[in-house]
């Protein structure tokens, strides 16, 4: 039997390039797969960023209401197994390969981008699984996404900003427009943005959408615990209050719970479900006492709120960062906000990953913003090793810039679990 480490090395070769937005090729064989979701309702979340933390609390809330739930999410950051998961559970390499020898071979001549390849096993594997609900991230814009083959009974929108220009365009009118394109007829649309574009609020209107906006239909605080305001199927108005630690933005966790009011036998209480995390998603380890901050931010936006975030965080006596980013991002307006925050930056190479930015390239755009403190590694394992040989129990290290990033530091530490094991590295 073919590895599911093969079948993944044979997915990015299937298509000529990475990347090629458009539902002709997907809808082909999706089409011969000929599932029925006929009996699941079928969420789709949308946005710039949020969207992974909404899709893990949906589906905690849904499975917490006694649901079947299946769960669909990219990237992946240790194993691609994380992408696909039923009740919660991540599927096994075995039902993953299953899903696979099943789209290729209804496939035949039609040539597949990994994420489309992708997505259509994870379909394979949830048609067949008797689910209640379908929790589905778009990976790109939303118009042309493959995850956009399948009718939505209801729409979500997280925030939207500038990401991916080159594909969505150069403004959050023209990219709020893309990612509407989720939008069906009639179906309910929860937006996570508290100033959509226009372009959304008009394609809402032009499908007659019931549409319900953060901070209009439903607004949360975030004083001593949250404290929730929102609007039931019914049409009633409905409080949540949760007292319990959290980790997840207020703004995400508002529009899960409001999402989940609109779905039939759904009552959000104060459950479980919202404590709810992400990996990766301004997560936190203890490593040998220093305070490690994982995060995926990739774009302006994010990191406007990872540096919030961090604010809010008990105070330190030196807070480091350790950054890795991809060329094509705005990677000065990435840097501005964390800025105020950092002490000393840490720079890695992301050996193998052709888009990342060079450690050495990087240096100079810190220096442009007055930066001083950089140190420059050949790779992810030495910068972290130099990172951590300088802090002292008490410091914290925020490692973000791209999940590329996180995931490399997250490895090193899965192998090397203290930091006398990193001494060589240096």
């Amino acid at each position: 039997m073919t590895t599911l480490s093969h079948w993944l090395q044979r997915l990015e070769t299937l298509h000529p390039a990475p990347m090629a937005l458009g539902l002709e090729r997907v809808s082909q064989v999706y089409e011969r797969l000929n599932l029925d979701f006929s009996t699941t309702q079928v969420i789709t979340v949308a946005g710039t960023n949020g969207k992974g933390s909404v899709v893990e609390l949906l589906q905690n809330l849904l499975l917490d209401a006694g649901q079947r739930v299946g769960a669909y999410t990219s990237p992946h950051l240790l194993r691609y197994n994380e992408r696909v998961r039923i009740n919660g559970e991540e599927l096994t390499d075995e039902a993953l390969i299953a899903a696979f020898e099943a789209v290729d071979k209804c496939r035949q001549d039609v040539a597949l981008t990994y994420f489309e390849f992708g997505t259509l096993a994870a379909l394979q594997s949830f048609a067949g699984a008797r689910l209640d609900y379908l929790v589905l991230e778009v990976g790109l814009g939303g118009r042309l996404d493959a995850v956009n083959i399948i009718d939505p009974d209801l729409c979500v929108i997280t925030s939207i900003d500038l990401d991916h220009q080159a594909w969505l365009g150069n403004d959050r009118e023209t990219i709020g427009a893309e990612k509407a394109g989720i939008f069906r007829a009639g179906v309910p649309v929860i937006c996570g943005d508290p100033e959509p574009p226009a372009s959304v609020l008009r394609q809402a209107d032009a499908l007659n959408c019931p549409i319900y906006c953060l901070g209009r239909e439903f607004q949360i605080t975030a004083l001593e615990g949250l404290h929730f305001e929102g609007v039931n199927a019914q049409g009633s108005r409905t409080q949540v209050d949760y007292s319990a630690p959290y980790t997840l933005l207020p703004a995400n966790i508002a529009t899960a719970i409001q999402a989940a009011l609109l779905l039939e036998g759904v009552v959000v209480r104060e459950w479980q479900a919202l404590a709810s995390s992400v990996p990766g998603r301004q997560q936190r380890i203890d490593f040998d006492g220093i305070d490690i901050v994982f995060d995926v931010s990739h774009n302006p936006a994010a990191a406007r709120a990872l540096a919030t975030r961090l604010q809010t965080l008990e105070p330190v006596e030196r807070c480091c960062a350790l950054f890795g980013v991809m060329s094509d991002k705005a990677i000065g307006d990435i840097i501005a906000p964390m800025k105020p925050v950092i002490d000393a930056w840490f720079l890695g190479d992301l050996v193998g990953n052709a888009r990342a930015k060079p450690a050495r390239d990087l240096a100079p755009l810190l220096h442009a913003q007055g930066i001083s403190m950089i140190s420059v590694s050949k790779n992810m394992r030495q910068a972290f090793a130099r990172a951590v040989s300088l802090l002292e129990p008490g410091h914290r290290l925020v490692v973000f810039g791209s999940v590329f990033t996180v995931a490399a530091v997250m490895e090193i530490i899965e192998r090397r679990k203290s930091r006398r094991s990193l001494e060589e590295d240096i």
